[in-house]
């Protein structure tokens, strides 16, 4: 359907197109109907959670190791990654302190919840006032300009009026 040109289009199943799926797959971020659910499951190059759609997105989407292609449950406090079985077996962060991903990404959040409120309590406040600050300075400095280049006005037709005096002065005499 033509968005631009349609009323809002309803939810529509991934593989065949039928409207109001009413499975979803958590981990391949995928909407099936009911016919659709085993051969999407029969792909066993993946893992699946079809689950029903209302409570979808519920599955904790853990990241995947570029080295190994396995889930990470952990985190390398050194490296700052997130790190596999085969990571560990690998001695590749032998002696790192590991922290659950989990906890991690709590942290993390954390941390941005608390700058977004520094951000909304304390910078953007200072900056509508600068901002406010700026814009009586510029309209200041735009009746101040006016009113100089009204003044440089009138000087020059004062200087206009001496000069026409000064020029037409001999021409009286004769």
């Amino acid at each position: 359907m033509d968005s631009q040109h349609s009323a809002q289009d309803v939810l529509r199943c991934d593989l065949c197109d039928t409207p109001v799926p009413p499975m979803y797959c958590d981990l391949c971020e995928v909407k099936l109907c009911k016919a659709c659910v085993g051969e999407h499951l029969f792909d066993l190059s993946k893992e699946h959670k079809v689950v029903p759609f209302e409570p979808r997105l519920s599955t904790m989407k853990y990241p995947k190791c570029s080295k190994h292609d396995r889930i990470c449950e952990l985190n390398c406090e050194k490296c700052n990654v997130p790190v596999c079985v085969g990571c560990l077996s690998s001695n590749s962060h032998k002696g790192h302190a590991l922290l659950n991903v989990l906890e991690v990404l709590m942290s993390k959040r954390e941390n941005m919840e608390t700058d977004r409120k520094e951000l909304e309590d304390d910078v953007v406040p200072k900056f509508e006032q600068i901002l406010s600050e700026l814009s009586d300075v510029r309209k200041s400095s735009l009746e101040d300009c006016r009113r100089l280049t009204t003044a440089v006005i009138k000087q020059g037709e004062i200087w206009h009026r001496e000069i026409d005096n000064i020029v037409n002065q001999p021409k009286l005499r004769r």
